[in-house]
């Protein structure tokens, strides 16, 4: 589903648009005019259907030359061995995601547990995917005629990253922010509200028009808005509104 001229929407489950397996996170394709970069892989789970979605939205799932991985809970970095296989794409991530992402790590990724609580398939498995390309915070990533950089985001899980494209003021924001300032309050051993509140202090300085979270809606104009309202709360000694 295109969301802007650049950008399409290609997955995205229950907590999501709805696209594709339920346990899918948003997953986006942006067309930078040399390639497709594909931001997240989803769980891994019915992946056909986001290959059907960018095939609708006019791009071939062999122009996709990059995955980059945002963090490595499941629902974001579960599927990311199946694009690699059938695609032969570039996968990218944070040195941290990549260590758990090359080894299936299901404790550090707390897949384990939530797959005991029951959100995930008793049947359901990480598989493990090598990662192409460490980066970290400050990087940027060339793809056409745009840039894509590491921006450190801990808190929902201690290894998030966002991509911010400056180009398009674009913030691929992953599970650090979402629309109407909501956050996602997870209980699970790598979540860190104080960590959480640095990374939104550091995004409110970002100029940002378009949002494109990991769940939910994405706001194609005034999403630096949604980070404002997040970063009040924060200031105002209130509790964050969580998405979960």
């Amino acid at each position: 589903m295109r969301l802007t001229e650049r950008v399409s929407v290609i997955g995205g489950g229950g907590l999501g648009y709805g696209l594709s397996s339920f346990y899918d996170c948003n997953v986006y394709a942006i067309d930078t005019g040399a390639e497709v970069v594909v931001i997240d892989a989803g769980s891994g789970i019915e992946p056909e259907l986001m290959f059907r979605r960018l095939e609708e939205d006019g791009l071939p799932p062999d122009k996709v030359g990059k995955l980059l991985l945002t963090h490595a809970h499941a629902d974001h970095g579960g599927g990311a061995a199946i694009w690699r296989e059938l695609f032969g794409v570039e996968v990218v991530a944070a040195e941290p995601t990549a260590g758990m992402v090359e080894s299936g790590d299901e404790v550090l990724t707390s897949l384990a547990d939530a797959r005991a609580a029951g959100t995930y398939p008793d049947w359901y498995r990480l598989a493990p995917c090598k990662v192409d390309r460490v980066v970290k915070a400050g990087d940027a990533i060339r793809s056409g005629d745009l840039t894509l950089e590491v921006i450190a985001a801990p808190g929902h899980s201690f290894d998030m990253v966002c991509y911010y494209c400056p180009e398009m003021k674009a913030l691929f924001a992953a599970d650090a922010v979402f629309a109407e300032g909501k956050l996602a309050v997870i209980r699970t051993p790598d979540f860190s509200m104080g960590d959480y509140r640095k990374t939104i202090a550091a995004l409110a300085q970002l100029d940002v028009e378009q949002l494109y979270p990991g769940h939910g809606a994405a706001l194609t104009e005034n999403g630096g808005d949604a980070i404002a309202a997040a970063h009040s709360r924060f200031l105002q000694g209130l509790p964050p509104l969580s998405i979960v």
